[in-house]
């Protein structure tokens, strides 16, 4: 018995440790994109239900020795394909981005996962076979339990002190014992069970009805879907990096250990807890400022996730049928976790212009709750009428603001861009692109005004006092992100501007909604693609400046803020050339990287801050400009804060 559980444990905090592992590892090759992590989730959730789908044919078509056998081979498939973990990873830039994904996750990591994957149904039905009396159903739990210690070793035990390839060689080792235990397991089953020339028997227990599955499948539907989508706007609104995927993820699945332990989950303080935790989320999503989302916006909504899970993982644990039919259950289980990841992941974003699959699915939420718990008692079905009334008007008006002047919207892999026009007492009529809740650039509509500099641009910035500089000749300068073009507006006759741009739609909107680039009198010219991609392949191009301005919502791509990434930066521009850096965030303080990265390369760097000002409808912007003259002052740059591609961890620079 405990060596069932051992193995289920062993590869429970496997399977949860590989995840923010490998998706962090994708997410520089794929553009630092929040939605990597979402698309990651797709495929674990995919693999997961192939997983289940492998131990109920193992359950119900052999016979318990052929199982161990074929379950057996299985481990020595996964073995073999152990070293994939740590093989290079690429992608040209070409197709969609969400097959490039899920293609590596299977070149590297598909045989294992699987292996993993399978494990918790079915050595809890070797089990059950085993030892009938014990209660299958409490190593879910458990296997729970090691998931959570597994998501909260990796930001906050492996991550700030390992390197990459440190943590993937010690999960191959941690994995090659998992499957050993997996062989002994199966080893106790060929011992224990005799020997049967027929099927493994069929349960004698009533077969189970179709609206029983649709609701396994609906429930775990809306859990999935919420988690998916909490943690798709919490990246979106502060930045996406591991801690912020570990945490709602770890939320989820303590949900599954308080309600499958045991039978302590009630009805009568789960739905109340539920309506609360969806009210908070859905008056968060309205009211709380971007500023306050890495404080009390993460509490309130892994709270607020956690309430809502623990009565839809409650009511499965309430419906769930007799442990021999168990692979049943969680098939279904994870049938419509698959369908949650895919929906929010997969169909949203060619559904929505705008991300509104969370509002939508707190509105679903309250509603199945109300259903739920209706005619309880008439104060009850007061309570519970006036929450939804409250979680569907907040998702009209998140819907409604999302509208408010709106030109043009549009959304694909990269996040939703919207542009909308507004009248500024200053600048008349004044367009500004925005990425989620993120400015990406503003500018001034009037003729007289379209080359006015705006926002992060304005000539007192940093990268404004190095561009607007006299006498300066003929300049070439390179520019990493393009957003609404506004930097153009710095041009002059004889110069060269080079954007580059991971999103097409950035570019399109850029060009038919801004005229930055139309106005220009130098030669603008647009590469598209990752720019660190572009930059290793392109040959020296002697930029005079080259100006890193990417974000993904409020962040700088990881991959470009490490050592190789300012090597090849140092590589582009001209002995006498400037490197600027935009790293405005409101959570974290990235500036402390790129100094601690440029005293690491010897070069001089400093630092500006410039404040808002509303008059010059310029925002707050942080700015950090280097250049290769020597400077020896001051300390020298702490290992934490070298980023290279292999470690970066964002627990030392926030706020």
């Amino acid at each position: 018995m405990y060596l069932i559980a051992a193995g289920v444990v062993s590869s429970a905090f496997c399977l949860f440790l590989i995840q923010p592992m490998m998706a962090k590892r994708l997410l520089p090759v794929f553009g630092g994109s929040a939605s990597v992590w979402a698309v990651c989730l797709v495929f674990y959730q995919a693999m997961l239900l192939l997983g289940y789908l492998y131990a109920h044919a193992l359950a119900r078509r052999l016979e318990p020795r052929k199982q161990a056998l074929v379950h057996g081979l299985a481990c020595g498939v996964a073995l073999l394909a152990l070293q994939g973990v740590t093989t290079s990873i690429s992608w040209p830039g070409e197709g969609a981005p969400a097959a490039g994904i899920v293609a590596q996750l299977l070149a590297t990591i598909g045989a294992p996962y699987l292996l993993l994957a399978a494990t918790s149904p079915l050595l809890q039905y070797w089990h059950s076979l085993l030892y009938p009396q014990r209660g299958a159903y409490r190593l879910f739990a458990w296997s729970n339990l090691s998931c959570v210690l597994a998501l909260l070793a990796f930001p906050f035990l492996f991550e700030p002190n390992w390197g990459w390839m440190r943590i993937a060689a010690f999960w191959q080792w941690l994995f090659a014992a998992a499957a050993i235990l997996h062989l002994g397991a199966a080893a106790l089953v060929w011992l224990r069970h005799p020997v049967k020339s027929s099927p493994a028997p069929v349960s004698t227990a009533t077969p189970l009805a179709n609206r029983d599955v649709a609701l396994w499948l609906f429930l775990a539907f809306l859990g999935s879907a919420l988690l998916v989508a909490v943690t798709d706007h919490l990246c979106l609104v502060v930045a996406p990096f591991p801690l912020l995927w570990v945490l709602p993820l770890l939320i989820y699945l303590l949900s599954f250990v308080v309600t499958f332990e045991s039978d302590r989950y009630r009805r009568a303080w789960g739905a109340p807890l539920a309506f609360a935790g969806l009210v908070a989320m859905a008056a968060a999503m309205n009211y709380l400022a971007p500023s306050r989302m890495l404080g009390l916006g993460v509490v309130i909504f892994s709270l607020g996730l956690f309430a809502a899970c623990l009565f839809l993982h409650g009511e499965l644990a309430l419906r769930r049928p007799p442990e021999r039919q168990l692979t049943s259950f969680y098939i279904a289980m994870a049938a419509g976790g698959a369908l949650g990841s895919v929906f929010v992941a997969l169909i949203a974003p060619l559904l929505f212009h705008h991300h509104l699959e969370l509002p939508i699915l707190l509105a679903l939420a309250s509603i199945t709750v109300l259903f739920v718990v209706y005619r309880y008692s008439w104060i009850t079905d007061v309570a519970a009428t006036a929450a939804v009334i409250f979680v569907v008007v907040s998702a009209g008006a998140q819907w409604l603001s999302l509208e408010s002047n709106v030109v043009a919207a549009a959304r694909n892999f990269y996040g939703a861009l919207r542009v909308t026009e507004r009248q500024s007492p200053v600048h008349g009529r004044l367009r500004t692109l925005i990425h989620g809740s993120v400015n990406h650039g503003s500018q001034a509509m009037d003729e007289d005004k379209r080359r006015t500099s705006l926002t992060y641009y304005t000539p007192s910035t940093g990268v404004g006092m190095l561009l607007s500089r006299e006498n300066t000749g003929p300049r070439r300068v390179g520019l990493v992100g393009l957003g609404s073009g506004a930097l153009a507006a710095y041009a002059r006759p004889g110069d060269v501007f080079r954007f580059y741009e991971i999103n097409p739609l950035v570019v399109d909107m850029a060009m038919r909604y801004f005229t930055y680039l139309a106005d220009a009198p130098a030669r603008v010219e647009v590469a598209l693609g990752d720019a660190r991609l572009l930059l290793a392949r392109e040959p020296d191009q002697h930029y005079d400046v080259l100006v890193v301005d990417a974000f993904t919502g409020d962040s700088v791509p990881v991959h470009l803020l490490t050592r190789e990434a300012m090597e090849i930066y140092g590589r582009h521009l001209k002995p006498d050339g400037v490197l600027a850096m935009h790293l405005s965030n409101l959570h974290l303080n990235l500036a402390k990287v790129a100094l601690a990265l440029g005293r690491d390369m010897g070069w001089r760097a400093a630092a500006l801050s410039t404040s808002a000002d509303a008059d010059l409808d310029s925002v707050g912007a942080v700015w950090v400009l280097m250049d290769r003259k020597p400077d020896t002052s001051g300390p020298a740059p702490g290992p934490r804060l070298l980023w290279t591609d292999d470690y970066s961890s964002l627990l030392h620079i926030m706020r």
